[in-house]
């Protein structure tokens, strides 16, 4: 696996954000991840103080309730930033684990090395400012149609944010996303076949 060109694609995703900015700041190593559908990038609980980057691949965050029901909170395919800034930042146990629903290639930094080196670069500052807007723009969405939406909306706007998942991952986890058992969903997406919406 070629590092540089990892690397390389991780500066690439940083810079559409922004301006240019001056990765020659940065000398922490880089190092990759080769998770295989169905393990785990790490799990609930554990340590996850690192900056991820999905280059490949497909990924949901799932949390487990004290009874052990899982909760689907989100898809990611790459290329993209994934991990919890919570974790990063205050280097506390993870809520969620990150497990790989497709064979995926990720990198990831040691995050306090990656940012004291770049956080006297005002691009990158700026860019990361925009990268956690784009994050919290989702997730008040999200929160925003659980509070308003019907399961059946719900569904629909899965089937646009994710459009070609919808036959590509297991339904109860497209359920647990969503909010609903999987029988519920079966009968949403039967009901939506008779409309020919779907």
């Amino acid at each position: 696996m070629d590092k540089v060109h990892l690397q390389n694609n991780v500066f690439s995703y940083f810079n559409r954000l922004g301006d240019e900015i001056d990765w020659k700041r940065l000398s922490t190593p880089i190092e990759v991840h080769l998770t295989a559908k169905s393990e785990y990038l790490f799990q609930q609980g554990e340590s996850a103080e690192r900056l991820y980057f999905l280059h490949s691949g497909l990924v949901r965050y799932v949390s487990v309730s004290g009874e052990g029901k899982e909760f689907t909170q989100t898809f990611a395919k790459g290329p993209r930033i994934i991990g919890s800034t919570r974790s990063m930042v205050t280097r506390s146990p993870v809520l969620f684990g990150i497990q790989a629903l497709e064979d995926s290639i990720i990198t990831s930094y040691d995050w306090g090395e990656f940012y004291q080196q770049m956080r006297r670069d005002n691009a990158f500052l700026e860019c990361y400012s925009h990268f956690l807007e784009e994050i919290f723009i989702l997730k008040e969405e999200r929160e925003n149609t659980f509070v308003k939406d019907s399961a059946e909306r719900r569904y629909l706007d899965f089937c646009v944010a994710f459009p070609d998942l919808k036959e590509r991952i297991p339904q109860q986890y497209i359920a647990s996303y969503i909010g609903i058992t999987p029988v519920a969903l079966s009968r949403i997406r039967q009901k939506l076949k008779l409309k020919n919406r779907l």
